[in-house]
């Protein structure tokens, strides 16, 4: 027998495979339909289709059991502008904070019912001024840069229309800029530890900032208001004396935000 099957041309062989296996297949086809009982559809098919598709009516109509979580309107994108208002803590280069600007593009999507999150990217330019020794001219300054956001915002007794918000920033910032040319060799500092502009403008490009502050408003404004305070020392330069410089930056923000 076994030499019989291996002198069979594997095409014939193929052939009658398929012939057996289409043979069974129709067979067990007509034996399962002759046997198979006809199904009744029940006839209070309409009760157990509502109670299928509404398995919680019963109980919300008798008592109201099942929570409903609050309905909210806060997903959607943000454009806004802020007025800043620059603070540089240095303990080697007296500096005076002047007003800028920020322009915001946000997120703002539920988290809980008492919060919600916020991405936010905001580019800013800064202002500031610093006083040239031995003249005492204030020399205009200036620095781009951008931060990037991410706060929880607490929903006041579930409101929408306030919310406290926190969290950390990251800034991404250029270096120290002046105004003028003719600054650009001066001396600031103190007199007793001067510090050339050029050792004063390098800094650090990168720094993580904390945030607080908080939003109201209406569906689609809302007013803003917040702090920043960058946690590292910000330069990298040195004193005429070879001693590190040291400064922390903050600012306040304060504008609105128009909702889409």
């Amino acid at each position: 027998m076994f030499v019989f099957f291996v002198t069979i041309p594997m095409k014939t062989y193929f052939i009658c495979i398929l012939t057996i296996l289409g043979v069974s297949q129709a067979i067990a086809q007509h034996i399962l339909s002759s046997e198979q009982a006809p199904i009744e559809r029940p006839s209070n098919h309409e009760f157990l289709v509502t109670d299928i598709t509404h398995p919680f009516t019963a109980s919300l109509d008798a008592g109201n059991s099942v929570p409903v979580r609050k309905t909210t309107y806060n997903n959607r994108l943000g454009l806004g502008a802020d007025a800043t208002f620059f603070q540089f803590s240095s303990p080697d280069v007296d500096v005076q904070g002047e007003t800028g600007w920020s322009l915001n593009f946000e997120t703002r999507g539920d988290f809980r019912d008492d919060f919600d999150l916020i991405y936010s990217l905001g580019i800013f330019n800064q202002q500031f001024s610093v006083q040239e020794q031995p003249t005492g001219d204030q020399i205009d300054m200036n620095m781009l840069g951008v931060e990037i956001k991410f706060l929880l915002a607490w929903k006041v007794a579930q409101s929408d229309y306030f919310s406290i918000e926190a969290g950390p920033a990251l800034m991404l910032n250029g270096e120290l800029k002046v105004k003028e040319d003719r600054y650009d060799e001066a001396v600031i500092g103190t007199a007793a530890q001067p510090v050339t502009m050029e050792e004063f403008q390098n800094t650090s490009p990168i720094n993580l900032n904390g945030v607080i502050g908080f939003s109201g408003g209406t569906r689609n404004i809302r007013l803003t208001a917040h702090y920043h305070y960058a946690f590292f020392n910000a330069l990298t330069g040195t004193n005429v004396g070879g001693e590190d410089l040291e400064g922390n930056f903050s600012y306040i923000s304060a504008g609105l935000r128009f909702y889409f």
